[in-house]
């Protein structure tokens, strides 16, 4: 079991996870000999589950390609999107003895997947390589209290006109046009909203020249500044 660590794909997702300047940081390299030596890239194909809730913690997982979900469904059927993720994002982080939501394959992904142990171990030795970690996860923390003030406080279509800057940003590669690889059910229930009412809100937004939509997945923003105001 072994990881490329010269792999430009494997490069690039923790250039994305830890950032550009990465390897300034005291204990990096070490870090990074350990990954190549420990740990190892693992497929999985769309619609397969990387960990399910209830599995215990063992492992961290960054994206190389594709995308995932994390979800909780409920005995009653119902579900709740948490987040999609894509390359460098960071999945599997829990401080419990289980996961309490899945991570589902959107699309045919590659992960590079790192034991908790090796992680700990390299924090106890490099608390820099620690700090930068929790700089990591602090920020993910940011921007899951930025996406309840939006659940709370704005409309159905100002969630979804957030979402759609949101993947722009993510997605679009410095452009403005953009292939979701998500389902519009997947989008409703990450944005707390019926289908019909996400269906309802990709329909006005397109109505009011804010986007076009040429096919279920692949959307361009047209107007980013009308975008930004609506959904603000």
């Amino acid at each position: 079991m072994s990881l490329d660590i010269n792999k430009v794909v494997i490069k690039t997702s923790l250039t994305s996870c830890f950032g550009s300047h990465f390897k300034e940081v005291e204990g990096a390299n070490a870090f990074i000999d350990e990954l190549a030596e420990d740990a190892e890239e693992v497929s999985f194909a769309q619609g397969e589950y990387v960990f399910r809730e209830k599995d215990a913690p063992e492992y961290v997982y960054i994206p190389e390609s594709g995308s995932l979900m994390l979800e909780r469904s409920t005995a009653s059927g119902s579900r709740q999107v948490f987040a999609f993720l894509f390359t460098g994002n960071l999945a599997g982080l829990s401080e419990n003895v289980s996961y309490s939501f899945s991570a589902k394959a959107l699309t045919n992904c590659v992960v590079i997947r790192i034991s908790r142990k090796l992680m700990q171990d390299i924090f106890d030795k490099y608390p820099a390589v620690a700090k930068r970690y929790h700089d990591v996860t602090g920020h993910i923390l940011s921007l899951i209290l930025d996406q309840l003030f939006i659940m709370g406080q704005k409309s159905a279509h100002q969630r979804l006109a957030h979402f759609l800057l949101d993947m722009e940003h993510r997605l679009g590669r410095g452009t403005h046009r953009f292939l979701l690889p998500m389902s519009r059910q997947d989008i409703a229930d990450y944005l707390g909203m019926s289908l019909e009412t996400a269906s309802r809100g990709f329909s006005k937004l397109k109505k009011d020249g804010l986007i076009s939509i040429e096919s279920n997945y692949q959307i361009t923003v047209t107007d980013s500044e009308k975008l930004i105001s609506y959904a603000d």
